[in-house]
């Protein structure tokens, strides 16, 4: 009987920590496709979220993200933009044909742990970025 109560304690941490971990990936999952839909919405609608920097995403860029990544009013997502010529590194405020749009997603995960962090020395990321880049059509 005592072993049950030892391996079933050490049975619930490793699903605590599993579904921890499976949390935490779907928002990086949600994160990185978010990145790629609103690289595409950029590049077809130009300057519609802008140029370059950080941006506030209108509403019909943020139907295209999760709604998991939405938290917190969708304050803990951060929106980056920029818009380069051609294959150069140098940044332009009026995108052309040949030019190409980078979106850059930074997301806080902290509202998505649910245990202490570190727990028993497996520490849980809590910043999660993706970012995707295309060409302005």
């Amino acid at each position: 009987m005592v072993e049950f109560a030892l391996i079933s304690t050490v049975a619930m941490m490793v699903m605590f920590v599993g579904i921890q971990f499976a949390l935490i990936g779907q928002a990086a999952l949600a994160v990185s496709q978010g990145a790629s839909a609103l690289a595409r919405y950029a590049a077809v609608n130009p300057g519609t979220l802008g140029t370059n920097g950080t941006v506030t995403l209108p509403t019909a860029a943020q139907q295209l993200l999760s709604s998991s990544i939405l938290t917190n009013g969708g304050a803990d997502l951060t929106t980056t933009i920029a818009s380069y010529t051609g294959t150069t590194t140098n940044t332009t405020s009026t995108p052309g044909y040949t030019d190409r749009v980078v979106i850059t997603l930074s997301y806080s995960a902290a509202s998505k742990i649910a245990l202490p962090n570190p727990f028993f020395g497996i520490q849980f990321p809590t910043a999660l970025s993706a970012s995707d880049s295309q060409m302005y059509e």
